[in-house]
């Protein structure tokens, strides 16, 4: 189905939440859009700015945020169920060596990016990219591409706004992975931070010393730490009130992930001590094998952390971590992550206009989203709200509701087959099912790759930490007279044992029933916290 142009001017009215300020809701009003920008927002009663006064507003009858921004998740594991954890681990590299990790995981990844026909890979980042949208994820991390050979890598390009390719001067880009040289090399560590608008790295992620040692590496001998402005420290689960402190004088940031935390360490970052600290904190929900199956659920997860916990945090304080906070650390402030004049119009649009407008949206399902729109263009919504604002593209089902997802884009990668959803989740389905035939091809092609030998052209996925790809997630710098890692280096070859079928990891909650006894099953979680979550569908 070709997609319909992006309408000129339109608007939408509903309850608008602008996020500007805590308090500053408009109970009734409208939204004008003109290309890709906001270009009026007025309160019922008043006239329509001058051009579109013919202009009829999309009549929502729901409540409208700014999209949902998200600093954290490695989308292409996105396809995988959650991993039920065996064990408390104290540190990053405890879980990655686990036996299950590697069989549930790694190696099924590994399979699937490795043995692909050509098919797998558009499946995947068109599954991946609609698992966002369908919860109001307007930007999250991008999806990193290799050639074969694995000497070029590129993010791909789809409908969803990608951090790591931005839209230069208005949304610099930011990083997310840094040169192997640059992660074990103090001095080249901190240029490299320097140079940057906004560094997304993995960040004493563990609760153990070790964990912390990375953190405490970060300070060379002449007393100088390695932490500048651009840096978003991901997880930071190890650090304490102190370290904290620290990277408030260097106005450092700090991404949470607390459900992740919890399911693999049994506890989670000192946010409370990092908002006293005055640390700007954004939230991502890491990835569907120890996290959150979207953003929109790891609203609710914080929610309930931070109640079990004393924590403090408001629900704007929460819903501000998915909108304002997350752009205000991509330097992106000026033009997304509240509703203004002037910025880009990607916004949320959720069912209902009553209660409070900030915990209105962490109580909504899945269900409950009316539109997605980014750039000025409706993604995703109801059917009769795609129609409405003009929106084309297929036709899918969230619980008995009947929707449109529109992932056309002129700028889309050239280089990717366009797949249909229904097709993606077919190919994806039978490929998690046989994955016990994709493995030895793919320990083969691993081969081939480790020997320079691989002569295939196209693209193929670039797993973090898997295949070598000369690029590191977190700093690796020394501490205490040692390395702290590297990491385990996680290859195809790492999963020995035979792989077995695994479900493919349900687009929402509501049409995963298995997620939520998952949840609520998961040993490390304290106890309530799994059940808490669920009420929430």
């Amino acid at each position: 189905m070709s997609p319909a142009a992006t309408p000129k001017r339109w608007a939408l009215n509903g309850r608008i939440v602008t996020m500007a300020t805590e308090g500053d809701v408009i109970k009734n009003g409208t939204i004008f859009i003109e290309d890709n920008r906001i270009a009026a927002i007025v309160p019922k009663g008043q006239p329509a700015p001058v051009g579109f006064e013919a202009v009829d507003p999309v009549a929502t009858g729901g409540t409208i945020y700014p999209g949902l921004i998200e600093l954290h998740n490695h989308l292409s594991y996105n396809i995988l169920p959650l991993w039920r954890v065996p064990q408390l681990y104290g540190n990053r590299d405890q879980w990655q060596n686990a036996k299950s990790y590697k069989t549930s995981v790694t190696g099924p990844m590994s399979a699937i990016a490795l043995a692909d026909d050509g098919s797998l890979l558009p499946a995947l980042v068109r599954y991946v990219e609609a698992k966002c949208l369908v919860a109001g994820t307007t930007t999250s991390q991008g999806i990193t591409l290799s050639n074969w050979s694995g000497t070029i890598h590129k993010y791909y390009k789809g409908a969803l706004r990608a951090a790591e390719i931005g839209s230069p001067p208005d949304l610099p880009r930011a990083h997310s992975k840094i040169p192997d040289i640059d992660a074990e090399d103090w001095a080249k560590f901190d240029h490299e931070l320097k140079s940057s608008s906004c560094f997304l790295l993995h960040l004493s992620e563990g609760i153990d010393t070790k964990a912390h040692s990375h953190f405490l590496a970060l300070r060379n001998p002449q007393g100088d730490w390695a932490i500048e402005p651009s840096l978003a420290g991901i997880h930071c689960t190890a650090l304490d009130a102190t370290d904290f402190g620290t990277m408030a004088e260097n106005r450092a940031k700090v991404i949470w992930s607390p459900l992740s935390n919890l399911l693999l360490y049994g506890k989670t970052t000192d946010v409370a001590a990092a908002r006293n600290a005055g640390l700007t904190i954004a939230l991502g929900s890491d990835w569907s094998p120890s996290g959150s199956k979207n953003l929109l659920g790891e609203l609710k997860a914080a929610k309930v952390v931070s109640a079990h916990f004393n924590l403090g945090f408001s629900d704007y304080d929460i819903v501000s971590m998915a909108t304002r906070n997350p752009a205000a650390i991509l330097k992106w402030d000026a033009k997304l992550g509240t509703i203004a004049k002037g910025n880009f119009a990607d916004l949320l649009v959720v069912k209902g206009v009553t209660g409070d407008p900030y915990g209105h949206l962490i109580k909504s399902r899945e269900q409950d989203i009316v539109l997605v729109t980014i750039g000025g263009r409706p993604r995703y919504g109801t059917k009769k709200a795609m129609q409405q604002a003009d929106g084309s593209g297929e036709a899918l089902k969230i619980g008995s509701s009947a929707r449109v997802i529109d992932f056309s884009s002129p700028d889309q990668d050239p280089g990717i087959e366009k797949v249909t959803l229904a097709e993606a989740t077919t190919r994806l389905h039978t490929a998690l099912g046989n994955l016990g035939t994709l493995q030895p091809r793919s320990l083969a092609m691993s081969d081939a790759i480790a020997r320079g030998t691989a002569s295939r052209g196209g693209w193929r996925l670039a797993l973090d930490e898997q295949f070598g790809n000369n690029v590191q997630l977190r700093p690796r710098l020394a501490y205490d007279g040692a390395r702290t890692g590297p990491d385990l280096q996680v290859t195809a070859a790492a999963a020995a044992e035979p792989l077995h079928p695994i479900k493919l990891d349900g687009l929402t909650v509501s049409s995963d029933p298995v997620f939520l006894d998952t949840l609520k099953n998961e040993p490390n979680l304290p106890p309530g916290i799994g059940a808490a979550i669920a009420t929430f569908y």
